[in-house]
C-alpha cells in the first residue's frame, strides 16, 4: 500500500492543499512549527479517525471553523487505488471511501482496507519518532511479543484485548484482600449471614433446654408440694403438741361433735374431682354452645339444593369455546369469501359480456379442459400464423411493387444517358487509333533523344564552368574569377537555343508527330468514354434481368397471398364454432381469446368456490344455532350469540364459586357435627360423674356437696384431732406434756414452718410463672420462620457466590487459554523476526555487532565481533536507536503479506554520524522497492541525502493557522 496524494481541507494550519508523494522515499521537510506533524497527523486521523474531545491527542480543528478532514488517495495491490475521506460528524468523522470501480464504502470497508489495524497497532511499527528510539533500553521480551502478536496476526490484537478484559473481570470478580469486588461482596454477605444464622441456630438451641427446664420444673414442683406436705404435717403435729394441754378440755366437745358428724359420707378426694369435672363440664357446654351456633350458622348459609351436574355440562361447553371461536371466525371468514367470490364472479360475467341466466349457464356449463384449451390455442396459432403470412406476403409484395418502380425509374435514367451513335463509332475506332498514337510515340522518342543530348551538352559544360568559377571566387574572395564564371554562364545561355533551332526534322517523324498531335492526350478521355459505353450496355442488361426476375416474383406471392386468404377463411369459420360453444357469437380479436378462455374457467372455478363457501356456512351456521341452544339450556335462559360463552363462563364461575362454598361448609358442618357429638358424649359423662359425687355424699345441690364436705372435712380435722389427742393422751397419759418444752417455743416453731410453706409457695409460683415464660417461649419458637428464611437467604447468596465463581473460573480459564497461545506464536514468531533484525543490525552497525537477542530475563542484549556481549542499556544512543530501527523494519517485513502499510519516520536519524546515516541511507535505498518511506525532518542537510527521493518543503504549503486544542 503506498499513500499517493493528501487533499486537506482545513487540519491544524493546513487549509486547501495538496501534497503529492513519490513512489518510494518523500522527505517532508519544513522548520519548526511549520506543520510536518500536522501531516503526520492528519495522514493518521484521516485513516483511523479524529480523537474524541478532551482526549490527549490534538484534534487539529480549524480556529476558523473551516471545512475539517480531507482526503487520503492510497494504492493497494489488492484493491487498486482507492480514496479516504473524512470529514467532520460524528465523534471519528464521517468516512467514505471510493474504490477504483466506483463503489463506496464506509468504516467496515476501511478497516478491511487497513486490514482491521487500529491507530495503536499501526504506530507500533509503522509510525515511530526520536522518543519512541529513547525508550528501546525499557522494551523487553514481552513488550516486542505482543507489539509483533498484536501486529502480525489477524485477530491476535482482539484476543489481547479480550485477555486484558479478563483479567480486568477477573478483578472486578475477585481480589484477595478485596472488598469492592462481587465475590469478596458475597463473602462478606455469606460471613454476616453465617453470624446471623448461628444467633438463630442458638435461639432455636434454646428450645431443647427450655424443654429440660420445664421437666426439672415439674420435679421441683413435686418436690416443693412433698416439702408443703411434710411441712404440713409437722405444723399439724407440732399444733397436736400445742393441743395436748387443752385436749382434754376439748375432748368432750370433740367427742359431741364427732357424734354429730359420724353419719355424714363424702368421697375420697372429692372436691378436687368435683371441681375438676365442673371445670371440664363447663368447657364441654361452652364448647357444645359454641359449635350449636356454628352449626346453625352453617346450615343458614347451606342452600337446600345445588345442581353439580350442570358445573360438569357448562365445562364441557367452555372446553369447546374454541370451537365456537372457530365457527364464528368462519362464519365471517365465510361470509367475506362469499362476498368476494360473488364480486369476483359478477366482475368476471361483466367483462365477460354475459346478460341473463341463460347466457349465466351456458358459461358455467361450457367445457373448458385442457384439451378444449389446446384446441383454442391451435386455432389461434394457426390463425395467428396465417395474419403473419398475410403480412409478410403482403411486405413482399410491397416490396417487390417497389422494387418494380425503381427498376423502371432506374431503366428510364440509363436510357436518358445512352450513348450517341458518334460515341459509339468512336469507341469502335479507337484500338486501331491507339496503336497507331503508340507507335508513334516511340518513334519520336527514339529518333530525338540522341540529337537532342547533342544540341544540350555543349551549353551544359559551359553553365558547369561557370558555376564552379562563381563557387571559387566566393570562396578565395576573388572577384575576377567570379565575372569571369558569370560570363561563362552567359555564353552557355545563349548557345543553347541555337543549337536547338539547328536540330533537323525528317519527314515521317512529322508524320508521327501530326498523329501525336491530334490524338495524344485523348487517351483517358477515349478511355472513360468506352468504360461509360461498357458500363451502360451492363447495367442496361443487368436491369432487364432483375426486371424479368421480379415480376415471376410478384406473380408467385399473389397465388400465395390468395392461398393464405383462403386458409385463413376456414380458421375463422372453426373459430366462430368453438366460440359459438362459449356463447360468442361473433369473433373478437385473437389476442383476447385466451383471455376469454381463462376469465371463463375463473369463472366456473369462483361458482364452485362460491357453492362450496354456502354449503360450508350454512355447515357452521347449523352448528352455531345447536351449540346456542345447547347453551341456553344449560344456563336456563336466552342469551345473544355474541354473548353466550361470556355469560356461560360467569355462571360456570358462579357455580363453581357456590359448589367451592358448599363443599368447604359441608366439610366445616361435618367436622362441627362430629365435635359436637363429641363434646355432647363427654358433657353427659362429666354429668353423671357428677352426679355420682352427689350420690354419694347423699347432696342433691352444689352447696349441699361443699356443705357435706366441710362436714366431713370436719369430721376428718376431728376424729383426727381426737386419735391424736388420744394417742397422745394415751401414750402420755392424762395431761401428760413433753418435757422441757414451752408453748412459746412450740409456737415459734409453727411460725417458722408457716415461713416455710409461705417461701415454697412464692417459690411454686416463680416455678409456674417461669413454665409459663418457657411454653410460651417454646411455642413461638415452633412458629418462628425467622431461620427458615435466613437459611434460604443463605442458600441463594451461596448459589450467587458458586455463579460468580463459575464465571470466574471460565474467565481465569480464558485468560489461561490466551496466555499459552501468546506463548505458542511468540515460539513461532519472535525468533523468525529476530533473526531478520540481526541481519540489519549487523548491516546497520558495519558489522561491528554479529547478534541480537533476548536474555533468560527477557531483555536484550547483543554480541559484538570480539565476543563480547552488551546488555542493550551499556550501547550507545545512536547503537541502541539502530537496534530498535532493524527491529521495526524485521517486524514490518514480517507481516508485509498481511499488512503492507508505509512507514513514517520522524527524524529518527539525528544522534547518527555521517558512517552511520550513510547506511542507514543505502538500507532505506535498498528498502524502498518494498516498502514507501515518508521522513519527516527540520534539519535542511537531510534533505540533500537522497538523491532520487521527492522533496516536499512543508514551509511553501502551510498557512498562519494553528491547530486549535479541544
Amino acid at each position: 500500500m503506498k499513500i499517493e496524494k493528501l487533499n486537506i481541507y482545513g487540519f491544524g494550519k493546513h487549509e486547501n492543499v495538496t501534497v503529492d508523494f513519490g513512489q518510494g522515499i518523500t522527505v517532508v521537510y519544513g522548520l519548526n512549527e511549520a506543520g510536518k506533524t500536522t501531516i503526520q497527523q492528519f495522514i493518521l486521523h484521516i485513516l483511523f479517525g479524529f480523537p474524541p474531545k478532551n482526549n490527549a491527542l490534538l484534534r487539529y480543528e480549524p480556529k476558523s471553523g473551516g471545512k475539517y478532514g480531507g482526503q487520503v488517495h492510497l494504492e493497494d495491490e489488492t484493491y487498486g487505488k482507492c480514496i479516504v475521506e473524512r470529514i467532520r460528524g460524528k465523534s471519528a468523522g464521517d468516512v467514505t471511501v471510493y474504490f477504483e470501480d466506483g463503489t463506496k464504502g464506509g468504516e467496515e470497508q476501511l478497516n478491511t482496507l487497513l486490514r482491521q489495524y487500529d491507530r495503536a497497532s499501526f504506530e507500533s511499527i509503522f509510525s515511530f519518532s526520536l522518543l519512541q528510539l529513547q525508550g528501546f533500553e525499557k522494551m523487553g521480551e514481552e513488550d516486542l511479543s505482543r507489539t509483533l502478536l498484536a501486529s502480525g496476526t489477524t485477530g491476535v490484537d482482539s484476543l489481547l484485548q479480550l485477555g486484558n478484559r479478563m483479567e480486568k473481570e477477573l478483578g472486578d470478580l475477585f481480589k484477595k484482600s478485596g472488598r469492592i469486588p462481587e465475590m469478596n461482596v458475597k463473602i462478606m454477605e455469606l460471613r454476616e449471614l453465617e453470624i446471623e444464622l448461628k444467633d438463630e441456630q442458638e435461639k432455636v438451641g434454646e428450645y431443647a433446654p427450655s424443654i429440660e427446664r420445664i421437666g426439672e420444673i415439674d420435679n421441683l414442683l413435686i418436690e416443693l408440694r412433698e416439702q408443703e406436705k411434710e411441712l404440713i404435717q409437722g405444723s399439724q403435729k407440732l399444733a397436736l403438741v400445742r393441743q395436748l394441754l387443752p385436749l382434754h378440755q376439748k375432748k368432750q366437745v370433740l367427742d359431741a361433735r364427732m357424734s354429730q358428724l359420724n353419719a355424714i359420707t363424702f368421697p375420697a378426694d372429692g372436691i378436687r374431682r368435683y371441681e375438676m369435672l365442673i371445670g371440664k363440664l363447663t368447657e364441654a357446654k361452652a364448647t357444645k354452645q359454641l359449635l350449636e351456633e356454628e352449626l346453625a350458622e352453617i346450615l343458614t348459609r347451606l342452600p337446600e339444593q345445588f345442581e353439580f351436574e350442570r358445573i360438569a355440562e357448562l365445562e364441557i361447553l367452555l372446553s369447546k369455546e374454541t370451537e365456537w371461536h372457530r365457527w364464528q371466525t368462519a362464519v365471517s371468514f365465510e361470509e367475506d369469501n362469499m362476498s368476494q367470490l360473488t364480486s369476483s364472479k359478477r366482475r368476471l360475467l361483466d367483462r365477460l359480456g354475459v346478460k341473463g341466466f341463460e347466457a349465466e349457464n351456458t358459461i358455467l356449463e361450457a367445457d373448458v379442459s385442457i384439451q378444449k384449451e389446446e384446441q383454442m390455442h391451435k386455432i389461434i396459432r394457426e390463425l395467428t400464423e396465417d395474419d403473419q403470412q398475410i403480412g409478410f406476403v403482403n411486405r413482399q409484395l410491397i416490396q417487390v411493387e417497389n422494387e418494380l418502380a425503381d427498376t423502371e425509374t432506374q431503366i428510364g435514367g440509363i436510357e436518358r444517358i445512352a450513348p450517341t451513335v458518334e460515341e459509339l463509332e468512336r469507341v469502335k475506332q479507337w484500338p486501331k487509333i491507339r496503336q497507331q498514337l503508340a507507335e508513334a510515340k516511340a518513334y519520336v522518342s527514339l529518333s530525338g533523344r540522341q540529337a537532342e543530348q547533342k544540341s544540350l551538352m555543349i551549353p551544359a559544360l559551359l553553365v558547369v564552368l561557370a558555376l564552379a568559377f562563381i563557387v571559387f571566387g566566393f570562396i578565395q574572395t576573388e572577384w575576377l574569377i567570379i565575372i569571369a564564371g558569370v560570363i561563362v554562364l552567359g555564353l552557355g545561355i545563349l548557345m543553347y537555343p541555337k543549337k536547338q533551332h539547328q536540330t533537323p526534322v525528317s519527314s515521317k517523324l512529322q508524320q508521327m508527330e501530326k498523329i501525336i498531335a491530334a490524338y495524344d492526350g485523348n487517351e483517358r478521355q477515349m478511355e472513360e468514354l468506352s468504360e461509360r459505353i461498357g458500363m451502360y450496355k451492363r447495367k442496361k442488361e443487368e436491369l432487364h434481368e432483375v426486371f424479368m426476375i421480379l415480376e415471376r416474383k410478384y406473380q408467385t406471392l399473389t397465388t400465395e397471398l390468395e392461398n393464405v386468404y383462403s386458409n385463413r377463411r376456414q380458421i375463422e369459420l372453426e373459430l366462430a364454432g368453438f366460440l359459438a360453444l362459449y356463447g360468442f357469437n361473433e369473433i373478437p380479436s385473437t389476442g383476447i381469446i385466451p383471455e376469454l378462455f381463462r376469465m371463463i374457467r375463473e369463472v366456473q372455478e369462483v361458482t364452485r368456490e362460491l357453492n362450496d363457501a354456502v354449503i360450508r356456512l350454512q355447515t357452521i351456521q347449523q352448528q352455531i344455532v345447536e351449540r346456542l341452544a345447547e347453551a341456553e339450556k344449560v344456563i336456563r335462559k336466552s342469551a345473544p350469540q355474541a354473548m353466550i360463552y361470556e355469560m356461560l363462563r360467569r355462571e360456570f364461575i358462579q357455580l363453581n364459586e357456590q359448589a367451592e362454598t358448599i363443599k368447604s361448609l359441608t366439610a366445616v358442618f361435618e367436622r362441627k357435627e362430629s365435635a359436637l357429638k363429641e363434646t355432647t358424649s363427654l358433657a353427659n359423662s362429666l354429668l353423671e360423674k357428677v352426679q355420682a359425687l352427689f350420690a354419694e355424699s347423699a347432696a342433691e345441690t352444689e352447696e349441699a356437696f361443699y356443705a357435706a364436705y366441710n362436714s366431713h372435712q370436719e369430721a376428718f380435722r376431728l376424729k383426727g384431732q381426737l386419735e391424736d389427742v388420744d394417742a397422745q393422751l394415751a401414750s402420755h397419759g392424762p395431761l401428760e406434756l413433753p418435757g422441757m418444752v414451752m408453748d412459746d417455743e412450740l409456737r415459734k416453731k409453727v411460725d417458722d414452718n408457716s415461713a416455710t410453706l409461705s417461701s415454697i409457695s412464692e417459690r411454686q409460683n416463680d416455678l409456674i410463672n417461669e413454665k409459663a415464660a418457657l411454653v410460651n417461649k417454646t411455642e413461638r419458637l415452633l412458629s418462628d420462620e425467622n431461620y427458615g428464611r435466613k437459611l434460604q437467604l443463605f442458600e441463594m447468596k451461596k448459589s450467587e457466590l458458586a455463579e460468580l465463581a463459575k464465571k470466574w473460573s471460565e474467565r481465569k480459564a480464558i485468560t489461561e487459554a490466551i496466555s499459552r497461545t501468546m506463548s505458542e506464536l511468540k515460539e513461532k514468531k519472535l525468533p523468525e523476526v529476530l533473526e531478520a533484525a540481526e541481519k540489519l543490525f549487523c548491516e546497520l552497525t558495519g558489522g561491528n555487532y554479529e547478534s541480537l537477542s533476548v536474555t533468560e530475563t527477557g531483555h536484550f542484549e547483543v554480541l559484538a565481533k570480539n565476543g563480547m556481549r552488551y546488555p542493550i542499556v551499556e550501547l550507545s544512543q545512536a547503537t541502541k536507536e539502530q537496534a530498535y530501527i532493524a527491529l521495526r523494519f524485521a517486524l514490518a517485513a514480517s507481516i508485509e503479506s498481511t499488512a503492507p502499510f508505509p512507514l513514517m519516520l520522524d527524524d529518527p536519524f539525528v544522534h547518527f554520524d555521517e558512517e552511520r546515516l550513510s547506511r542507514m541511507i543505502e538500507l532505506l535505498d535498498n528498502l524502498q522497492n518494498k516498502h514507501q518511506f515518508i521522513y519527516f525532518t527540520c534539519h535542511g542537510a537531510m534533505k540533500d541525502k537522497w538523491r532520487e527521493a521527492t522533496i516536499l518543503n512543508v514551509s511553501e504549503i502551510g498557512s498562519e493557522r494553528g491547530a486549535m486544542v479541544l
